[in-house]
């Protein structure tokens, strides 16, 4: 690959991660310490970059240099990851989704396609309840961190700031155009996650755990109406001639873990889950045109139950409230 098109690929990534283009020169400007004409230079590759500028640009954008630099063939393929460990890992995740989904705002030609094994995680942030139980399964179930060993779940361990952020979080995901593709054991992570917590009796009372089913049911009530409208804003009047920015599909092929495709204009990127919260993250040309490919695949063998498919879409949610309604009469007869 010639050198100028590496340079070109690189900072189409360092673009892709920023707003716009007065940002970008900016931004290059005060990183390399470089004049705005230096910068310029280097955009219409009447400059190339050195090695020790393209060192810089990769660590403080957190981009692979072999996902640039034409080492398809090498069958070497470098990821992001950064592991949850302490409960400032947990804060971090949060801002990096939150920054990669606010580079993504106003952006054209920018889609996501996600491949779900229970809910995503974004619907989860409109629902504070919902959110902050997956929140403490990971930290006290998964990672065992010291510090929530003896908590239990209660409505009154949740902040403002929690939930305020929760909600923004599920803006900035409901602003960018997105297909999903669940299976009809979409619901089956979640609440089995719940039941467990039940038997175990981390629940700090019946009327906590009872809360948190009844959000659960509210969640998949807005999830059955985002369907239907094609809108992950389902409450917001339509605009005539405005852009469908959720499909769904119910897919028969089983799918092994969360894997998520953001597609803005040529730069293509993977988010792939492990170990419940953590992600895998990476544009190497050759991952990310095979996953694309997988996609692909996997939709074409799907059926589209939102907007359409009125009577599977009425299937598919009430198998999802039936689940529901049976896990709260369990904990109330209990």
């Amino acid at each position: 690959m010639k050198n100028s098109t590496i340079q070109q690929r690189l900072l189409g990534l360092v673009q892709d991660q920023i707003p716009d283009k007065y940002s970008l020169v900016y931004e290059l400007s005060e990183l390399l310490g470089i004049s705005t004409d230096s910068v310029y230079r280097r955009l219409r590759r009447e400059t190339l970059l050195d090695i020790t500028e393209i060192q810089k640009i990769c660590m403080h954008f957190n981009i692979s240099f072999d996902s640039i630099c034409g080492c398809e063939d090498s069958g070497l393929v470098s990821f992001q990851y950064h592991p949850i460990k302490e409960l400032t890992d947990f804060n971090n995740w949060f801002l990096t989704l939150a920054n990669d989904l606010k580079a993504l705002q106003n952006k054209e030609d920018t889609h996501i396609i996600y491949a779900a094994i229970d809910i995503p995680i974004f619907h989860n942030f409109r629902f504070p309840l919902v959110s902050y139980f997956k929140s403490l399964y990971w930290l006290k179930s998964i990672t065992n961190h010291p510090d929530f060993l003896n908590v239990k779940f209660s409505l009154n361990q949740i902040s403002d700031e929690f939930i305020s952020k929760g909600k923004e979080m599920h803006g900035l995901y409901a602003a960018v155009p997105s297909t999903e593709i669940w299976t009809d054991l979409i619901t089956y992570s979640l609440l089995r996650q719940i039941d467990y917590y039940w038997d175990s009796g981390e629940f700090a009372t019946k009327d906590d755990a009872l809360a948190l089913c009844d959000e659960v049911q509210k969640e998949f009530e807005y999830l059955h109406a985002a369907a239907s409208a094609s809108s992950k804003s389902p409450d917001k009047q339509k605009i005539p001639g405005e852009k469908v920015n959720f499909q769904l599909y119910d897919c028969d092929i089983e799918i092994a873990t969360n894997c998520v495709l953001v597609i803005s204009g040529n730069i293509k990127t993977v988010y792939q889950s492990t170990q419940t919260f953590n992600i895998f993250k990476t544009s190497n040309v050759v991952f990310v045109e095979e996953t694309h490919r997988w996609l692909d695949s996997l939709l074409k063998k799907s059926t589209l139950i939102s907007d359409v498919g009125e009577k599977q879409r009425s299937l598919f949610f009430k198998d999802a409230y039936d689940k529901i309604t049976q896990l709260k009469k369990k904990i109330s007869e209990s």
